[in-house]
């Protein structure tokens, strides 16, 4: 039996025809507000780019890696190194290789498989005794590191952005340099954070409208924060979404708006 494709979010049906209006109006309000605010984060906001549950390269991979190559923007690629080979990686590194300044290679956990024996999904909480998690965590950076070599990053993006102190605690003492969760993760000052405050992919809302007034609402608090993180699931992309994507990368042109690279929040 075919695998099934996860969940494709109602606003992803229905994009809007004033879309570029609208993202105009967001990135201008954003913009606005950032200086309204007193300019946090420096003179003019950044915005990073992160895709999660990295490993084959699929077709929407591979379409995704192409829009960041084509407008020159960061992405950062948070990899599962028990779903990668060095075939794998081989074939993502061949979708640009002419780009490989613009690619973060960084960790994303170790099977992306939840472990939480109750509430929300981990792979990396209290439940699990810390010898294991230390020897997945060593692992899954062993393996990235040969794999990637010098183009692998000391991030580590936890799956469903989530993981204990105790295990950020062993990132560290193995030499991660930051983690990326999202912005309301619990505060933690083991390890820098690198938050992502907009979801373009794994999105709720029951309605194409609902959905594209909180991917907008997010869009434009992000922006005002001074650093915008937007998540993204390149399995929950269909063309609506490609389309949007192209859309967004070309508008951030024509606004004091810079992206950068995930790593770049390490130094």
């Amino acid at each position: 039996m075919a695998k099934q494709r996860p969940y494709i979010s109602a606003l992803w049906h229905a994009v809007p025809s004033n879309i570029q209006e609208l993202l105009a109006q967001t990135i201008q309000a954003g913009v606005e507000a950032h200086k309204t605010n007193g300019r946090p984060m420096g003179k003019i906001p950044t915005i990073f780019f992160r895709a999660d549950d990295i490993a084959i390269p699929s077709t929407a991979c591979r379409n995704m890696l192409r829009i960041f190559a084509e407008y020159d923007t960061p992405l950062g690629l948070a990899v599962v190194p028990a779903w990668s080979t060095a075939a794998h990686v081989e074939a993502l590194l061949s979708v640009a290789p002419d780009k490989k300044h613009l690619w973060c290679w960084h960790q994303h956990g170790w099977s992306h498989v939840n472990h939480a024996t109750h509430g929300r999904s981990c792979e990396f909480g209290n439940e699990r005794k810390h010898e294991e998690c230390a020897e997945e965590l060593q692992q899954g950076h062993d393996t990235l590191k040969s794999l990637f070599g010098d183009t692998f990053y000391p991030v580590f993006t936890p799956p469903w952005n989530r993981i204990s102190d105790s295990n950020i605690q062993i990132l560290k003492d193995i030499g991660w340099k930051a983690i990326s969760r999202t912005a309301s993760a619990p505060f933690q000052e083991i390890l820098p954070d690198i938050p992502v405050n907009v979801d373009l992919h794994t999105r709720n809302e029951l309605t194409a409208a609902s959905g594209w007034k909180g991917l907008l609402a997010e869009l434009r608090a992000g922006i005002a924060s001074g650093r915008c993180g937007v998540m993204m699931h390149h399995d929950r992309m269909n063309s609506a979404a490609e389309e949007f994507l192209q859309r967004l990368l070309i508008i951030l042109q024509s606004y004091p708006v810079q992206p950068v690279p995930i790593y770049s929040y390490m130094l």
